[in-house]
């Protein structure tokens, strides 16, 4: 049964199809950060919702994104795509929120700088996930006895194909009672497949290939032309860990750079009071040589007499 599992087959969004790309890549988009309201990660699809509603009459909301660290930073930032969307994003200052009021800037150079870190890294990080060679074959095995545990899935699956090739990756999905095996030879993947229809402790097993970079669309008859998209299997194990590498990347990024700026910030300072010290004994030279002056023109207006009296 050469098809894959339907766990991983998505096809795209409108906003994700060819037209819409280009469109994206052409249209300006603005990043709008948003203040006053209290953050609580229990309402925090709430207030996407909420800000999504909002700004929607500006153009296309691309992301919300919400601080990671609330000590450092409480505001939330809305990307929209569209034409003037940064001055009808800017009118709707002062929103009513419904116990709030959304206090609506234009995010600053910095801030487009922490966007583009983002989205580099997130770029590194998926890209190296991809290019992983652990996820080059696979197979997705479903039908399995649903009560065993997670190493009990393992263990069982492990052995059932372990005559197949080498065995160097296996996900279990508890939730979809689906499990994907990952082989280091594409020859261990076709004798896999052959396996569909066995018995594994009783239970008739069905295997599907796993969606892999190499081939990430949906197979289809000959002469039909491929359409959808298919995230490798490997993105959808590793989400979870992807979001904390992504959290814990950006919150060293923002220390760093208040560290710079609060450094940045002693710099200049410093050199202000060495500016405000140079002007104060400038000053004070100044005050003295006058003082001096003074002091020898009034010598000079005394008698030989009154400058004896002066020196008694």
């Amino acid at each position: 049964m050469d098809t894959y599992s339907s766990r991983v087959i998505a096809p795209k969004a409108p906003f994700d199809s060819e037209a819409a790309a280009k469109d994206k890549a052409i249209d300006p988009w603005v990043r709008i950060s948003v203040e006053g309201y209290r953050f609580n990660k229990d309402t925090e699809n709430e207030m996407r919702i909420k800000l999504v509603n909002l700004f929607k009459s500006c153009g296309h909301v691309s992301r919300v994104d919400f601080p990671t660290e609330l000590l450092l930073d409480s505001r939330a930032f809305v990307t929209i795509f569209g034409e003037g969307a940064k001055e009808k994003a800017l009118q709707l200052n002062g929103s009513d929120m419904g116990g709030w009021n959304a206090l609506v800037k234009f995010a600053p150079k910095e801030e487009d700088e922490e966007y583009q870190a983002e989205s580099e890294y997130k770029q590194f990080v998926i890209n190296e996930l991809l290019n992983d060679k652990r996820f080059r074959f696979g197979i997705c095995v479903v039908g399995y006895d649903p009560s065993l545990l997670e190493d009990e899935v393992e263990e069982a699956l492990t052995a059932h194909f372990s005559s197949c090739g080498v065995i160097i990756h296996v996900d279990v999905d508890l939730l979809d009672k689906m499990t994907s095996i990952y082989f280091s030879e594409e020859e261990g993947e076709a004798s896999a497949m052959n396996l569909d229809g066995s018995e594994v402790d009783g239970f008739k097993i069905n295997t599907m290939l796993v969606p892999t970079t190499a081939r990430s669309n949906p197979p289809r008859p000959p002469g039909e032309t491929h359409c959808g998209y298919c995230a490798p299997a490997q993105m959808l194990e590793f989400a979870d860990e992807i979001q904390e590498k992504m959290d814990f990347y950006m919150t060293e990024w923002r220390l760093n750079a208040m560290t710079k700026k609060l450094s940045a910030l002693k710099k200049q300072r410093a050199r202000a009071l060495k500016k405000q010290k140079a002007r104060a004994l400038k000053k004070q030279k100044a005050w003295a040589l006058m003082t001096q002056k003074a002091r020898a023109k009034e010598e000079r207006g005394h008698s030989p007499f009154e400058k004896e009296l002066m020196l008694m």
